[in-house]
């Protein structure tokens, strides 16, 4: 498996506290068969800012201790960068925040209770770069749980969208796990990652079983393994159409009034 969302550097954010940890995080993703990782630490103006050049080093590090103590999974680099209205001022110095540096694709973070009004502009302009704008866990963001049609005219937009494995298991809540089901079933997912932030046992292993079961072995195969290879090594991928969204409400108003 590939993981394209984590925060496994020691003491850059709310992830690995220190080295020692770290190293426990990419054991526990080796012995979970995960191959390539991909460190994203929060990059958010005033709170976490880690540097391009500190975070190429703890990378480096982390790669280094891997291959020492015979963990064989390659560490990627890349950051998890929360939109906001600056971005629109940063014009090529985004390239410096895509994955693996490949130019190719950047994982957002939206705000976790709206969509703000620069929103859009702002994946524009990224999209006008040719950079490919990855929404991290829309599944969390509440205008997303009330109006899943909001990711759809994203995915319409030629973005694409990372799912968090612990929302299809349930750990953030049940509201959170049943709009990761709408957004799978409707092919509004193109990729889903860990984004673990300790020392506990990854699960992308028991996510990758439940969305088997939910959406087809072939569909979740290409979500855990394809897509984010592509992803990874800044290829293009073919996705899935999306399906329409129709909430159950509309479908009762249309049933009673037969329309």
């Amino acid at each position: 498996m590939i993981d394209i969302h984590s925060h496994i550097l020691p003491g850059v954010d709310d992830g690995a506290k220190n080295i020692q940890e770290s190293v426990t995080m990419i054991k526990n993703a080796f012995k979970a068969d995960i191959k390539i990782i991909v460190a994203t630490p929060h990059l958010f103006n005033g709170m976490f800012e880690t540097g391009i050049p500190k975070r190429n080093a703890l990378v480096n590090d982390l790669q280094t201790i891997a291959n020492n103590i015979g963990v064989r999974i390659q560490i990627k680099p890349g950051y998890e960068c929360y939109i906001s209205p600056e971005m629109n001022r940063l014009g090529e110095k985004l390239f410096e925040y895509t994955i693996n540096n490949n130019r190719k694709y950047i994982l957002l973070e939206l705000p976790m209770q709206n969509i703000p009004h620069f929103v859009d502009e702002t994946l524009t302009n990224i999209k006008n770069l040719g950079i490919t704008p990855i929404i991290a866990h829309p599944e969390r963001n509440i205008a997303i749980m009330n109006n899943p049609k909001i990711l759809l005219g994203f995915i319409e937009k030629g973005y694409s969208a990372q799912l968090n494995a612990g929302s299809i298991l349930g750990y953030y809540g049940r509201r959170i796990k049943d709009t990761a089901k709408i957004l799978l079933k409707h092919n509004y997912i193109h990729v889903v990652a860990s984004d673990m932030h300790s020392t506990s046992l990854p699960i992308l292993p028991k996510a990758f079983s439940a969305i088997s079961d939910l959406i087809g072995l072939n569909k979740a195969s290409r979500m855990f393994n394809e897509i984010p290879y592509k992803i990874v090594m800044g290829e293009d991928f073919d996705k899935e159409d999306p399906i329409p969204y129709i909430s159950k409400k509309g479908s009762l108003i249309k049933r009673i009034f037969r329309i």
